[in-house]
């Protein structure tokens, strides 16, 4: 299993034994929360980006059902109390992606325990709002992350599911009807599956899938042709650090094509010096050369890519979970002006709780991106004004 889950869990109890913001004190079982994974969003459509938390409870020590909390942004930097939505047990990971083609940004999430995939579609009538979930099955299977998009050329999104169990991936493809999804398709994968994206990585004008494995790789599966008859390419294996958890797709060096970045949680041993690895596409389209590893904080278990001080190139964050009892960090990496898709020497903030997700928004409306993370509560570090591309202090928005 992902070591996101085993660490989700033991949070959970430190949470409850500690009493910090996470937790409830009366006579009986303590109850205990942990926000894990972290989005950000316009879901009401007033222009403003939104927040929302992925949200783990237990009850005396057992699972609950989990929630999405979002905190609205009204006028830049205020920010309305937060709302929940529930979703499975053990919830490991969401997205938020226009699923059913109405304009309007819905939740897709991951719950492990449950083996289930919860889709929340936009309430047409209460922007910022959600319908009950629509709740698709992956038994025997643990869903750790999931994925949106076109996957097989038809207009409307599908979706994708790293779960763990078998070596294969597996894909929902939307039905006639939208928001609805028959049984999914399986591809092999190099390992058993624990982060997913897609993109077009081969620039061909279709969507292609990675997936990070167990097998310290990541396997990518491209030309997938569902009609008239189901042709996949058998996927290509990339190594990449130890035990990646997380997968992004960006175009690093600026080159037109999009490379692959992993978050590795690392080994038993020197668990940090591979946190981040980058795999950036070579000459021939759709291909990746050896990657290039970067030391973060330790138990990297998360990321995220975007241009963090206005250079105009692509900047990398990654959220480092912690040893146990140790707060965790958030390793910010800024592109290297003079080498392109290389990064410089990172800037470490100290944790709060244990960083398991990491987003970039402009959370106050001065068109600077601001670090949102999952650090047991959701966690805002402001940019400075004074130094571009490096961030304040911890503000806590409580979900």
């Amino acid at each position: 299993m992902r070591p996101r889950t085993s660490l989700l869990l033991g949070s959970l109890g430190l949470l409850a034994l500690l009493g910090c913001s996470g937790s409830d004190y009366h006579d009986g079982p303590i109850s205990g929360y942990l926000v894990n994974a972290i989005a950000v969003a316009d879901i009401d459509g007033n222009g403003q980006p939104d927040i929302l938390g992925l949200v783990s409870t237990d009850f005396g020590g057992v699972a609950t059902q989990g929630y999405v909390s979002t905190r609205l942004q009204g006028p830049a930097g205020a920010f309305a109390m937060p709302t929940r939505f529930g979703v499975g047990t053990e919830p490991a990971n969401l997205v938020v992606a226009d699923v059913n083609g109405d304009g309007r940004p819905d939740l897709v999430v991951a719950n492990a325990q449950d083996q289930t995939v919860s889709v929340r579609l936009a309430d047409p009538a209460r922007p910022g709002f959600f319908q009950p979930a629509i709740v698709l099955a992956t038994p025997g299977r643990t869903p750790l992350d999931v994925a949106v998009g076109d996957v097989n050329g038809d207009g409307k999104a599908d979706i994708v599911v790293a779960a763990s169990g078998a070596n294969n991936v597996m894909v929902f493809l939307q039905g006639a009807t939208a928001g609805t999804f028959p049984a999914p398709f399986t591809f092999p994968v190099g390992g058993d599956p624990q982060a997913v994206t897609v993109a077009d990585l081969d620039g061909d004008g279709t969507l292609d899938i990675a997936v990070a494995t167990t097998a310290n790789t990541v396997s990518v599966l491209r030309q997938i042709q569902f009609s008239p008859t189901l042709v996949a390419q058998s996927a290509v294996d990339y190594p990449t650090g130890v035990q990646p958890v997380a997968i992004k797709a960006a175009d690093l060096n600026g080159d037109g094509k999009l490379d692959l970045l992993t978050a590795n949680y690392g080994a038993t041993l020197s668990p940090g010096t591979q946190g981040l690895s980058v795999l950036i596409q070579g000459a021939t389209a759709g291909t990746f050369l050896p990657p290039v590893h970067y030391t973060t904080g330790y138990r990297s278990a998360a990321l995220a890519v975007g241009d963090l001080n206005g250079d105009g190139k692509v900047d990398v964050v990654v959220a480092n979970s912690g040893l146990p009892g140790d707060p965790g960090s958030v390793t910010v990496f800024l592109q290297d002006p003079a080498t392109a898709g290389a990064l410089l020497t990172p800037t470490t903030y100290r944790g709060v709780w244990g960083p398991m997700g990491v987003a970039i928004g402009d959370m106050d409306g001065d068109g600077r991106p601001d670090l949102v993370l999952a650090d047991g509560d959701i966690v805002v570090r402001f940019n400075q004004a004074s130094s571009p591309g490096t961030f304040g202090p911890p503000q806590f928005f409580y979900n």
